[in-house]
């Protein structure tokens, strides 16, 4: 990110993670989903409603030391399905990923349904299927319960 006077905002991070085109004023919910805290132990550059030529607004954030798995990414894609993770080496990119809602995903959403299999003591992992993504719905493969946004962004 630069200013106006085209200087870095904030330092490139040798390794780690850069999360950019975040919806404004969604970096925290971001970085709570990703379990980085007040305890995380490399260092963590946060920017919210910044200037940008593709979205009028947008949040980034940058992880040194933090490489995401898969669940993470899905994760993620629900919060800010706009985003962009950058995976860095070396201060280069490595790797680009844009996010993408799935069709289906598994284990990180629980069931609103207290009587569904997947919330007894079954040995069965939630599992759901998304109905739509705009806006987002998604429905549990076992009971057909269904889940809007609203619940499932404060869930993750």
């Amino acid at each position: 990110m630069k200013d106006e006077n085209d200087k870095l905002i904030v330092r490139k991070i040798q390794e780690g993670t850069v999360i950019d085109r975040i919806p404004p004023g969604k970096a925290l919910k971001v970085l709570e989903v990703l379990g980085v805290d007040a305890n995380y132990p490399y260092a963590v550059a946060l920017a919210m409603r910044v200037p940008s030529r593709k979205i009028s607004l947008k949040d980034f954030v940058k992880i040194k030391g933090k490489a995401l798995t898969e669940q993470e990414i899905q994760k993620l894609s629900f919060i800010a399905p706009t985003a962009t993770v950058n995976i860095i080496e070396d201060f280069n990119v490595k790797e680009k990923v844009l996010l993408q809602i799935p069709n289906h995903v598994e284990e990180f959403i629980d069931c609103l349904n207290p009587n569904c299999v997947s919330n007894t003591r079954e040995p069965i992992v939630s599992s759901f299927d998304i109905v739509s993504k705009d806006p987002l719905i998604l429905r549990c493969t076992y009971c057909d319960r269904i889940i809007e946004q609203q619940y499932l962004t404060r869930k993750l």
